[in-house]
């Protein structure tokens, strides 16, 4: 199961091939879309309007999220799509598949703009870059890479993880990229030049997702140790800028902040989502059966 919370105080729950839109906190349904195949992500477009879905059935699909319709298939991977996100203008889709590609997209046309290939298994994750510039992928090859979304050419590898990378997402200035591992370490690397310049060390599982604060500052995980937690990647805390540790009881999938930053919002393989506060690390309210994978929207 998927939950994506929004500023519009909806979500998106994915379990199994079924996914709703409900409101929030309340949980009352607003939508169901239902998939043919099993579903991996589903997020909402920056405005809202739409939700995007990635299927094990080799596509993603564009949803009205007013009235449900399926208004696009996304279809050429050959193997699952584990993610799919939408570019900030709204005009594009990048999709990560397990064939080892990442493509991109016309989220009008539904038309594939260009295909990435370079890594040597399932590619993971995959972002664009603030501008729209940039491409960065995660690969269970234990490598990133970083593209030109105009070319489809890979620019940069940065290597040094020693499991498979399961994140990796652009800071929102776009000059640094955070990635998540098995190896139970994220890394901060420097985007222009591939550097690694951090690495936060601390969790005792693998890290299932790595996001930045709204203002770059702090940098949130989510590990498999049931544990989130908050850091400052260039302080010089007790576990190498670890600033609170969020315990969630469970094994967590994801964290992510709020879009003003106040509020953390984590999920796990239990279901249970939970908002936090970001300053305190205080646990505010848990959702209930919400879904393994949380986040807001703009």
């Amino acid at each position: 199961m998927t939950l994506v919370v929004t500023g519009a105080h909806r979500m998106v729950a994915c379990c199994a091939e079924r996914v709703r839109i409900l409101s929030a906190p309340s949980g009352d349904c607003l939508c169901t879309l239902e998939h043919a195949d099993l579903v991996f992500s589903a997020v909402f477009s920056w405005d809202g309007h739409e939700v995007l879905t990635a299927t094990q059935g080799a596509m993603a699909l564009i949803w009205s999220a007013t009235s449900g319709e399926c208004l696009r298939t996304l279809q050429g991977h050959q193997d699952g799509v584990l993610s799919a996100v939408f570019s900030q203008d709204g005009q594009e889709v990048l999709t990560a598949s397990e064939d080892g590609t990442a493509k991109i997209w016309s989220a009008v046309s539904g038309e594939c703009l260009r295909t990435l290939r370079g890594h040597r298994t399932a590619v993971m994750s995959a972002a664009f870059s603030p501008d729209g510039q940039e491409v960065v992928t995660a690969s269970m090859d234990r490598t990133v890479r970083i593209w030109s979304a105009a070319l489809g050419q890979c620019l940069r590898t940065l290597e040094g993880h020693g499991g498979t990378v399961l994140s990796a997402d652009f800071s929102p200035h776009g000059r640094e990229v955070l990635t998540a591992s098995t190896d139970g370490t994220a890394k901060l690397w420097a985007a222009a030049s591939g550097e690694c310049l951090h690495t936060l060390q601390g969790h005792r599982e693998p890290v299932r997702s790595a996001r930045f604060s709204p203002d770059g500052r702090e940098v949130l995980t989510a590990s498999w140790d049931h544990t989130a937690r908050l850091w400052s990647p260039g302080g010089a805390g007790p576990e190498r800028g670890c600033l609170r540790t969020l315990e969630g009881g469970e094994p967590l999938c994801s964290a992510a902040f709020s879009p003003d930053g106040r509020l953390v919002l984590t999920s796990s393989v239990g279901w249970t989502a939970k908002l936090w506060s970001a300053a305190s690390g205080a646990c505010l309210c848990a959702l209930g059966d919400a879904g393994a994978v949380a986040s807001f929207e703009p």
